[in-house]
């Protein structure tokens, strides 16, 4: 039903496809705006000022609830906990957490029935996936109260940069938003109920950078946001022409920010950036205030822990895997999941006067641009997309050898089924052009660099503006 969709959607006349997204547009307003949000926003604005005792203590009374209803209702922590001989009673605080084991990924794909709470049916939940940057996507479910919650801790770190609910803005992401066959503009589309610019990612050749340079100076928003790669390569078309454009904050995430990208981004829109750092597993939520001293941990949104390779928890300022615990999720548990990344904690507290916790950069990957003749240059978060319906790939990398050849590793398991590759070849075509030559590799395993770090990109073609 979604690709029938979607091939609609791409067939239709703009104002057609408007009304579309305004229309999808207004579902979201109900679910995950209105009287709950504000109220909700409104109670995060006071909690963010709370002494760190009592957010413990607020983290401490909805973990109890969480474990009581997982055990109650999700088959597989009623299993665990068995096992264990575990009872809700023997968790009191955030520091029993440890009597549960890690749920890896590869837990979740193998338990994914019984990970659903039978409170909730399946067909009521929101499904979600990894963005697939790890090379392997994992599907899961949230429940309503969760999208709400994710919607509140998104605008609480808009509102730090400075934007409100109503302000005018603008984003740069993943999404389709504008037919990728497109050739001419405008490139981009209109959500009217949220005062909101979507532009594509898919069209940002250097042909076409100053078309979108003319939509954002008529359009004049307060914040752009987007991923750090999509930001850069405006930011950077500015700066090569000695142009600046004037916003009152910029917003990245889903990629490793830079500090060379954050540097170029403010100087070209003349404003600071915020970054920010979500999982689409809802279970970790850090953003930065307006002094730039590191990531603030929502605790108000889950439980972060960072763990050594022996499970041990880690000391301040040691990295650490990052583990983290959904408070809110209560149609799928995500209790103690292990993330593929990693960073610290900060010993100091940050001068805005906050007790949220500071975290550093988180360390993933150091993804590059692909260059294509057809599309200009493309973020590697927009090649994620290919990857989500598939099923059975454990791991993959995409290597960039020229401007017109790439190469898709993929590490498959037994449910890999052989219509994946036509499906994957015909996504990555539309994304990349059809002068990109591509070829899939399937191979046993994927190197790692040499200081043990995963890049899922690699692309040996510079990049020019």
């Amino acid at each position: 039903m979604g690709k029938i969709i979607d091939r609609l959607y791409e067939k239709s006349p703009i104002l057609l496809q408007e009304l579309a997204l305004n229309g999808y547009a207004l579902g979201i307003h109900f679910e995950r705006f209105g009287k709950k949000f504000h109220d909700l926003l409104e109670y995060w604005h006071k909690t963010e000022w709370f002494s760190y005792g009592d957010l413990i203590e607020l983290q401490n009374e909805k973990l109890r609830t969480l474990i009581k209803h997982a055990y109650e209702t999700v088959p597989y922590y009623h299993r665990i906990m068995d096992d264990r001989k575990l009872s809700p009673g023997d968790f009191k605080t955030v520091n029993d957490l440890y009597k549960l084991p890690v749920l890896t990924r590869e837990d979740v794909r193998l338990n994914l029935d019984n990970l659903i709470s039978s409170k909730f049916k399946r067909s009521k939940l929101r499904h979600g996936h990894t963005s697939g940057t790890t090379g392997s996507p994992l599907q899961f479910y949230w429940d309503k109260h969760c999208c709400l919650v994710n919607n509140v801790a998104d605008w609480r770190q808009k509102n730090w940069a400075g934007l409100n609910y109503g302000d005018k803005y603008a984003v740069i992401l993943g999404r389709t938003i504008v037919p990728i066959s497109q050739e001419k503009p405008p490139f981009w589309r209109m959500n009217y109920v949220h005062k909101q610019l979507w532009l594509s990612a898919f069209h940002m050749t250097e042909e076409n950078l100053r078309f979108y340079l003319e939509k954002l100076e008529e359009y004049e928003p307060l914040v752009l946001e987007g991923y750090p790669s999509t930001l850069f390569i405006l930011a950077k078309y500015l700066t090569c022409r000695k142009k600046t454009f004037s916003l009152k904050a910029a917003l990245t995430s889903s990629e490793t920010l830079h500090e060379t990208q954050r540097g170029i981004i403010e100087k070209a829109f003349c404003c600071p950036v915020f970054d920010y750092y979500g999982l689409a597993e809802r279970t970790i939520f850090t953003t930065e205030c307006e002094k730039h001293c590191g990531h603030h941990i929502n605790m108000e949104y889950g439980i972060v822990e960072l763990l050594n390779n022996s499970g041990e928890s880690v000391d301040k300022e040691i990295m650490g895997k990052m583990v983290g615990t959904s408070l809110h999720n209560y149609g799928m548990p995500f209790i103690r999941y292990a993330t593929n990344d990693v960073s610290s904690i900060l010993p100091e507290s940050c001068s805005c006067g906050r007790a949220l916790p500071l975290m550093s950069d988180v360390t993933t990957k150091a993804e590059d641009i692909i260059v294509t003749r057809d599309r200009g240059f493309i973020s590697p978060s927009v090649l994620t997309h290919p990857f989500k319906p598939l099923n059975g790939v454990k791991a993959s990398q995409i290597i960039q050898e020229d401007i017109n050849h790439i190469i898709i590793k993929i590490v498959r398991t037994p449910e890999y089924a052989k219509e994946n590759t036509k499906l994957l070849l015909d996504a990555m075509k539309k994304r990349l052009g059809n002068n990109m030559d591509i070829d899939i590799q399937f191979v046993e395993s994927i190197p790692r660099t040499s200081a043990g770090k995963f890049r899922w990109i690699i692309s040996k073609v510079p990049l020019r503006l």
